[in-house]
């Protein structure tokens, strides 16, 4: 069974008061098969399920944002619940990741990284700052939740 262990909001920073004007939201899930699932929160859209690569998860995050929500690059496959290892070489990956890295040092964006306990991004934060973009990373600080195994209630500090 999938779980969400991130949350990605894509719009612009404020100009005056810190935040996010969100204009589409990225749920990333894992466990089972992981995905990433595209909403559009300004109009009523179905969303896009893109199959992520397991090394390169960040690239393929900025890759769909360029991509889908900037209309940066064309990346001439349908994407839709299909895996990024199917549709594409290695080498035209990471020729499609260099094109949405110079995208994004043109254009001004925020993209704000919710990440959960157990997150697979949790490891790679150096890679989402190292896009030229706004950003803002949300790590966990306190969990408290039951565990159905242990038939008790468990709190992490992190």
């Amino acid at each position: 069974m999938s779980t969400t262990t991130a949350t990605i909001f894509i719009g612009h920073a404020h100009p005056n008061d810190g935040g996010i004007q969100a204009s589409h939201l990225i749920q990333f899930t894992e466990n089972s098969r992981p995905a990433l699932i595209l909403y559009n929160l300004e109009e009523a859209q179905e969303p896009l399920v893109m199959i992520p690569t397991v090394h390169e998860t960040i690239d393929d995050i900025y890759l769909m944002i360029v991509s889908y929500v900037l209309n940066g690059i064309e990346m001439n496959r349908e994407t839709q619940h299909e895996s990024l290892y199917d549709l594409f070489s290695e080498e035209e990956r990471f020729s499609l990741y260099a094109k949405s890295k110079a995208y994004l040092s043109e254009h001004r964006i925020k993209v704000v990284f919710n990440l959960l306990d157990g997150s697979h991004l949790l490891n790679q934060i150096d890679l989402i700052t190292s896009y030229p973009n706004d950003v803002e990373i949300t790590r966990p600080a306190f969990k408290k939740e039951y565990h159905h195994w242990g038939q008790q209630v468990i709190t992490k500090e992190f």
